[in-house]
């Protein structure tokens, strides 16, 4: 018999899109290896085609303009809200984004799916018009990976697959989802993380880090939040101190801070790294994990033991994520004015046992070994099957 075949889609608005689809695909390898036709595309980036690519590239424009300007972010969420959420969201995308979405839906009808998997709203939008225009057979099954569920999401895909409670409840009952399409498992993770079981000290050994009190500081792959500010503060504490900035892809971010590097107090190592998919190992090597709050980041470092300090977030889906780890399940803190920063930092360096009770809080709440990749996985063959 024929193979069902699975479009696994990758698109690039942050990362954190990616690195869901990514942990998904590992499961279906693992689990499914001989039963599914498993095509992995970066479907706005093959074929090269012009419309696909400056429309992945506005996307990104736009992640890092919310992640620079907060009204911006909670803005252009509070006018789509206003302008009729959903349906609003299809017009503009029938019109506006027209060239965009039809050549979406033909690249991704060119490889004639029986299943497309989906991790970003703009996909899973085509993917349903895809169905909905030609393949009535078609299965759309969406995994949402933020913790709430925003107007932008499209409301048909036969699965919307959630990793908690209060983003599942959102949908039926504020984004009027059909409750039987609604499902529930745990946070995902890629494969690389969910291995990941060394300690603190071996991560420290394998980045030439010493064993001083350990701060990593990131703001996404674009370091264009609060990173550059909150790191600057923290060039003047004076207690002994790792500093690990992660630049990402952002250069100019990444030479700044390796000037910087010559002009340091003794108590102060700052080591300076570029977009790496090992950022998870800097999070293992720390004692705590400055960052905005996006859901992708802050569940690897959690994945690693390390709790959060949540500095900015910059719209209703980091607003819930700071809401679900830091005032629900207190993982982390959250410090949003930079000149308190460096006496937060001094205080969890006098009180480690304050640090102590957020990481016991992370073992209840955050467990990698059940993997919500998995889950999604059987969904999607339960789905199959049926």
């Amino acid at each position: 018999m024929k193979k069902p075949r699975v479009l696994l889609t990758y698109i690039e608005s942050g990362m954190g899109h990616i690195m869901s689809m990514k942990a998904i695909a590992e499961s279906l390898e693992k689990y499914y290896p001989n039963q599914l036709e498993l095509l992995n595309v970066e479907v706005m980036k093959d074929g090269n085609e012009k419309t696909r690519i400056d429309f992945e590239k506005f996307l990104c424009d736009c992640t890092k303009l919310t992640n620079k300007s907060k009204a911006f972010g909670m803005g252009i969420f509070a006018f789509l809200e206003g302008a009729g959420n959903r349906h609003f969201m299809r017009l503009v995308h029938k019109t506006l984004f027209r060239k965009a979405s039809n050549s979406t839906i033909e690249e991704m009808r060119k490889y004639n799916p029986d299943v497309i998997v989906s991790t970003h709203y703009f996909i899973t939008y085509c993917a349903v018009e895809l169905k909905k225009r030609y393949m009535p057979n078609l299965i759309v099954i969406t995994y949402n990976p933020d913790n709430n569920v925003h107007m932008w999401w499209d409301n048909r895909s036969d699965l919307f697959i959630n990793n908690n409670e209060m983003a599942c409840d959102e949908a039926i009952r504020h984004r009027k989802f059909n409750f039987s399409n609604v499902r529930r498992v745990y946070f995902t993770a890629r494969d690389e993380v969910a291995k990941a079981s060394e300690t603190k000290e071996f991560y420290r050994k394998k980045y030439n880090i010493d064993n001083k009190f350990t701060v990593c500081i990131a703001d996404g792959a674009y370091a264009s939040a609060k990173a550059k500010k909150y790191c600057n503060k923290l060039l003047k504490i004076k207690i002994p101190i790792n500093i690990l900035l992660i630049a990402g892809k952002n250069e100019k971010c990444y030479k700044y801070f390796m000037n910087k590097k010559k002009k340091l107090k003794d108590n102060i190592n700052l080591e300076v790294f570029k977009f790496t998919p090992l950022a998870y190992e800097l999070y293992g090597a720390s004692d705590i994990f400055i960052t905005k709050a996006g859901p992708n980041a802050i569940l690897d470092s959690l994945f690693m033991g390390t709790p959060v300090c949540v500095d900015y977030y910059a719209h209703p889906i980091e607003k819930a994520t700071t809401k679900l780890f830091v005032n629900e399940l207190h993982c982390g803190i959250k410090v949003f004015n930079a000149q308190k920063i460096r006496k937060k930092i001094e205080y969890l360096y006098n009180h480690p046992l304050f640090l102590e009770e957020l990481q016991k809080n992370i073992k209840k709440s955050v467990d990698k070994n059940n993997n919500g990749g998995k889950q999604i996985a059987d969904l999607i063959m339960n789905e199959i099957k049926k």
